[in-house]
């Protein structure tokens, strides 16, 4: 009478050799999986320790249980890693984010446990790619995202059967230092405004410290978004290109570049349900993920007046992609000064004007984001409400409040502003620019 077969579900442990009288090498635990096509399907796993056999059998018996099923064979991290990221995560993130994911896990997760199999991953394995991240050097913002990377990819992979369990939940998010960056008061930043008053780009830190947009808001505003009100429904982004020389694993590129820039099949990894505009080189304007962050901003003076003759004057000058601010003059090798050609301005180039002038102004050195900061100030002084403070700058600061209410009007919205530039105003500080800012200058 032949062996009976056992069911779903039920294990066994055998010793290898079986012969008790040999050097024992291994104990094997083996457990029935459902069968889909009639074949007999097995799972097995292997230890020296017989305890650890056990313990293990033990575990796949309770995942069998909860789960219903499992692969008969795992693959390594680093395969299902970069092939999930590849082929199932960065089709539903922004080109932004996914360049952050790829440097986790090609810097940080795959050098580190990427050899280890799914079915063998521990929270061990999770807490050493965060001390791998920190043996570097680098800050809990890089362990945090790496986390956050490894803890996502896990989760897909149960999901699709490859695993059984998510490790990274079961080891806490690792810490970042909190950071208090210095910024700008009501003083510092009229000084700012002056000091900028009659330069070609002083009317964009203007608008930074007026009307509390993003920096990518602020340089993506086109001339025919601008009326009685500032349309801040696009912005400004550089993005990385991606390989696309090799579809099935874009991680092996085979166009000889590492570049993703310098590949003759480029594209742009991004949602579909996304807008983005290509401007030129890596620079694009990208629609925000929500419609929600499409603000219009009600133009009132000083800002208005500002707004307005730098209107007229980007009118005047090249301007192929039509943007409100564009480059400034460049410096040849030679230092000649060229003419203006109308580009895009770098973000990059971008922050180092607002750190020159941060400088010329005497002011202390802070980050550009934190004009926004100085904007909210001016609102809180003006004791615009803090509901009405939202709206203007876009935070998501009281989100659930703000999920239940009617969004303010924009009478509600202007006499606000109208409050808050009272202060400026009344200092009568020449805020238009009127006059061409060149290299020499800066």
């Amino acid at each position: 009478m032949g062996a009976i077969q056992r069911g779903a579900g039920e294990g066994a442990l055998f010793r290898v050799p079986k012969d008790t009288a040999l050097p024992l090498k291994y104990w094997q635990a083996v457990i029935e999986l459902p069968s889909t096509t009639g074949k007999r399907r097995r799972k097995f796993v292997r230890n020296k320790n017989k305890a650890t056999a056990v313990a293990e059998l033990k575990r796949l018996q309770k995942d069998l249980a909860e789960v219903g099923d499992m692969p008969t064979a795992s693959q390594t991290l680093e395969s299902w890693i970069r092939y999930w990221f590849a082929h199932i995560h960065s089709k539903k993130i922004a080109p932004k984010t996914i360049a952050s994911y790829r440097t986790s896990i090609e810097q940080y997760i795959v050098p580190t446990i990427g050899k280890t199999r799914l079915d063998k991953l521990t929270p061990q394995h999770v807490r050493k790619v965060e001390q791998h991240i920190r043996d570097k050097g680098l800050g809990g913002a890089s362990a945090q995202q790496a986390h956050a990377v490894l803890r996502i990819a896990l989760r897909d992979a149960v999901r699709e059967g490859r695993t059984t369990r998510n490790v990274a939940t079961l080891v806490d998010q690792p810490k970042k230092k909190p950071v208090q960056l210095p910024r700008l008061d009501v003083n510092g930043g009229i000084r700012v405004l002056e000091t900028v008053a009659h330069e070609r780009l002083g009317s964009r830190v203007a608008t930074a410290l007026l009307a509390g947009a993003r920096q990518g808001e602020v340089l993506g505003i086109e001339l025919d978004r601008v009326t009685d009100d500032l349309d801040l429904s696009w912005q400004l982004k550089r993005f990385s290109w991606s390989h696309g020389c090799n579809p099935s694993k874009p991680w092996e590129p085979r166009c000889g570049s590492k570049q993703g820039a310098k590949c003759p099949d480029r594209h742009l990894d991004a949602p579909e349900d996304r807008e983005y505009r290509h401007l030129t080189g890596g620079l694009w304007l990208s629609r925000p993920k929500s419609e929600s962050g499409w603000r219009v901003i009600p133009l009132v003076d000083p800002l208005r007046s500002i707004i307005e003759r730098r209107v007229e004057v980007a009118a005047a000058e090249p301007n192929p992609p039509g943007l409100l601010w564009t480059s400034e003059r460049k410096l040849t090798p030679a230092g000649d000064v060229l003419e203006l050609d109308g580009g895009p301005i770098d973000p990059r180039v971008d922050n180092e004007y607002w750190h020159d002038v941060l400088k010329r102004a005497g002011v202390q050195d802070t980050q550009l984001r934190t004009a926004r900061n100085t904007t909210v100030d001016l609102l809180y002084a003006a004791r615009v409400d803090e509901m009405t403070i939202i709206d203007i700058v876009g935070h998501s600061t009281v989100a659930i409040s703000r999920h239940y209410r009617s969004r303010q009007n924009r009478d509600v919205l202007t006499a606000a502003l109208r409050q808050a530039y009272q202060p400026l105003t009344s200092r009568g500080v020449p805020l238009v620019s009127v006059e061409p800012h060149t290299p020499e200058a800066a």
